[in-house]
């Protein structure tokens, strides 16, 4: 807006300045800055007295990642180091929805007692028909070989444990939000592989979540299921009947 301000003032200003040599022109000028000049002040005037309302957090993006956050704790709250919120492409995922998953994913860290490092990644590719494939997440984990957690929103490859090398003493514990509802974290989870699977709760409708009120797990549950090692089977079993 400042910027316009200052062009039209100089539109006003050349035309005062060449009138003299042409006034037709030199005129046209001064009115278009003028004119200029006035539209801007409206559109001023109008964004004080009516400034664009603000956007409300998507509560049940924050619910999800407090869930996560709190699995991580639980397994890792003794423990200091990198734990990677790895994203999408912002192609596949909007800022508003990443900030949602990030903030709900720190505030039960506010008030632990852990000194965990967030670092965000984001995914090099877009997922295919059948999502991403290992060789995405393997340039996640070159990136974070010390890590001690990831925590993915977008889900897992079907072939998950191939991301490993054979007898790999270390590897970092995954937590996943699978929004397609697949099973592809299935064996991962009961292997232990992967510690936590958020997924979508059947027949909820996740178009209403990001205007739901109440506590961060009152939400949750109306959404999202949690599937870990002892649930893994019922809550496979229970997503394949939507």
């Amino acid at each position: 807006m400042f910027t316009l301000l200052l062009v039209a003032l100089a539109v006003s200003g050349v035309g005062a300045l060449i009138r003299r040599r042409s006034q037709t022109f030199g005129q046209v000028l001064m009115v278009a800055g003028i004119v200029s000049l006035a539209v801007i002040s409206v559109l001023q005037i109008r964004q004080i007295v009516f400034p664009p309302p603000e956007k409300t957090p998507d509560r049940g993006g924050m619910a999800v990642g407090s869930c996560l956050a709190n699995c991580v704790i639980g397994d890792l709250a003794d423990q200091n180091g990198t734990v990677i919120l790895l994203f999408p492409l912002q192609s596949v995922m909007d800022a508003d929805t990443e900030q949602s998953y990030e903030d709900g994913f720190v505030m039960p860290l506010r008030h632990g007692h852990t000194t965990f490092h967030l670092k965000a990644i984001h995914l090099e590719t877009k997922p295919g028909k059948t999502g991403y494939d290992v060789a995405a997440f393997q340039q996640v984990l070159e990136k974070a070989p010390d890590a001690l957690a990831i925590v993915s929103y977008a889900g897992v490859p079907a072939d998950f444990n191939n991301l490993f090398s054979t007898g790999q003493a270390k590897a970092p514990h995954f937590y996943v939000l699978d929004s397609e509802g697949t099973t592809n974290w299935l064996g991962p989870l009961k292997d232990g592989r992967i510690r936590a699977v958020v997924l979508p709760r059947p027949g909820a409708d996740l178009r209403a979540r990001a205007e739901v009120r109440g506590r961060p797990e009152d939400i949750f549950e109306q959404f999202y299921l949690l599937a870990t090692q002892e649930t893994a089977d019922q809550v496979a079993a229970q997503i394949s009947k939507k």
